[in-house]
């Protein structure tokens, strides 16, 4: 059994990471972290509160440490959880810099020590379903795929690693990162990139605007949000030579974890009828649409793999290479909004 400790007990921890990490049997939710009061205790009553970092590091009980805090964060925690000895699963965007990522990679590497990302996004409906897509073939010779992940939220947070315009912060690296993780997954390396970025609900803020186009060789991807939609049209169009594939609807997992529902309970991510997905294919006789059923997601099998890459049973498929091409992309994003320029990637 390896036991993990939690950096955090905010929304990331208490909704996403402490039900998965439970959910895994061959893992033990050890330790959290929570520097102010025992909240934690009242769905965790077996695990351990630590009050310091310094505490989680220097406890030879613990396997695994888990890096969600805020992303100016990551690099410094992850590096010193490395340098104790531990494996870390730290939360996405991995780091702020390229040299920050490589350096981690290094010691990673040395101390022979799994370092994953937590890129959960890629164990969704929306990137499953597209991805068999892609791989039947059906719509021949993709030309355009256009991924987004849109809201409507006027109000400003009180969060101001999300809302104020700081390195890494504003929905770019908070939402655009998991369109990137797929993009990258599924496609691999792109060419150049021209992005237009702003901030729409207040001149001062971060962005929470982004219309962003990757190029490949005979292919655009484009990466869209905004937080002044109110109804919302696919989140994925996929365009081929032979037809398109529309999804639509939102993956149910992490508003059934909001409100208690954990991995393998009952109706543990089934989708509504909502989340579906529209083939068009043209034929010699018109355009045939047909219905696809959206794949199921798996926010379970994210920390399986963690558990089984540590076990030696599998290999890392979250691993910090992958993470660490998605902050290249989000920084040259970035930059071609600042030279308003397609830039080489």
């Amino acid at each position: 059994m390896l036991n993990v400790a939690l950096c955090s007990y905010g929304m990331s921890g208490k909704v996403f990471h402490a039900p998965l990490i439970a959910a895994e049997s061959q893992l033990n939710l050890h330790t959290i972290l929570q520097r102010s009061g025992d909240s934690a205790l009242a769905d965790f009553s077996q695990a351990n509160l630590a009050k310091s970092f310094e505490e989680v590091l220097a406890n030879p009980d613990i396997h695994v440490i888990v890096v969600n805090t805020p992303n100016e964060h990551h690099y410094p925690m992850t590096k010193a959880a490395l340098l104790a000895g531990k494996h870390v699963v730290t939360e996405k965007p991995f780091t702020l810099s390229i040299s920050e990522g490589e350096e981690l990679i290094k010691i990673a590497q040395e101390q022979q020590k799994v370092l994953a990302v937590f890129h959960n996004k890629r164990l969704e409906t929306d990137h499953l379903t597209v991805q068999k897509i892609l791989e039947s073939g059906e719509l021949g010779r993709v030309v355009e795929i256009e991924w987004h992940y849109d809201r409507y939220r006027n109000n400003i947070t009180h969060k101001a690693w999300k809302e104020n315009p700081l390195p890494g912060s504003g929905t770019w690296w908070d939402l655009g990162v998991h369109m990137l993780d797929s993009m990258l997954t599924l496609l691999g390396r792109p060419q150049a990139v021209n992005a237009d970025m702003r901030s729409l609900r207040r001149a001062e803020g971060s962005i929470d605007y982004f219309n962003v186009c990757f190029h490949y060789a005979d292919m655009r991807v484009l990466l869209r949000s905004s937080t002044f939609v109110s109804e919302k049209g696919p989140t994925v169009s996929v365009h081929g030579d032979k037809g398109s594939f529309l999804k639509f609807g939102q993956d149910v997992q992490e508003a059934q974890l909001m409100k208690g529902i954990k991995p393998y309970e009952q109706n543990w991510a089934n989708h509504g009828d909502d989340n579906l997905g529209t083939l068009v294919i043209q034929t010699e006789n018109g355009a045939q649409r047909t219905q696809i059923e959206s794949e199921r997601g798996c926010y379970e099998l994210f920390y399986r793999n963690i558990a089984d890459a540590i076990n030696g049973k599998d290999r890392l498929r979250f691993g910090a290479q992958q993470a660490l091409l998605a902050v290249e992309m989000l920084l040259a994003a970035e930059e071609s909004n600042l030279q308003q320029k397609t830039i080489l990637v």
